[in-house]
C-alpha cells in the first residue's frame, strides 16, 4: 500500500525531467535556426547587422509568442562574417527547472563582402 505513492512520485519527477529536457532542446534548437536566419539575412547584399537581428526576433516571436523574452544582436567582423547573436530565457515545466538562459549564435559570410 505505501510502496504505490513513492514509485508514482520518482515515476512522475522522471517524466517531468524529460519533458523538461525535451522543451530546453526544442527551445535551443528553434533560437539557433532564428539565429542562422537571421544572419543569412543581414548577408544578403544591401542588408544590414541591425535588419538581420530584427529578423531573428521576429522568427523567436512568431514561434513562441510572448514564451521566452529573447533579444538578438549583430555584428560584423572585420573578414565580412556576420554574427547575430540571441539571448532568451528558458520556459520551464512546472515549477523547477534551469534558472539561467540560453545564448546561441548563427554566422554567415556577408554577400558583399565577396
Amino acid at each position: 500500500m505505501a510502496e504505490f505513492p513513492m514509485i508514482a512520485v520518482l515515476i512522475i519527477v522522471i517524466a517531468l525531467a524529460v519533458v523538461q529536457a525535451a522543451l530546453i532542446l526544442h527551445t535551443r534548437n528553434t533560437l539557433i535556426d532564428a539565429a542562422v536566419q537571421g544572419a543569412h539575412h543581414a548577408s544578403l547584399v544591401g542588408a544590414t547587422p541591425q535588419e538581420g537581428a530584427a529578423r531573428a526576433e521576429q522568427l523567436i516571436e512568431d514561434r513562441f509568442g510572448g514564451a521566452v523574452q529573447a533579444e538578438a544582436t549583430a555584428t560584423q567582423g572585420a573578414d565580412g562574417t556576420i554574427e547575430v547573436e540571441v539571448s532568451a530565457t528558458l520556459p520551464l515545466v512546472g515549477l523547477f527547472g534551469p534558472a539561467g538562459g540560453i545564448t546561441v549564435d548563427g554566422r554567415a559570410l556577408d554577400e558583399e563582402s565577396w
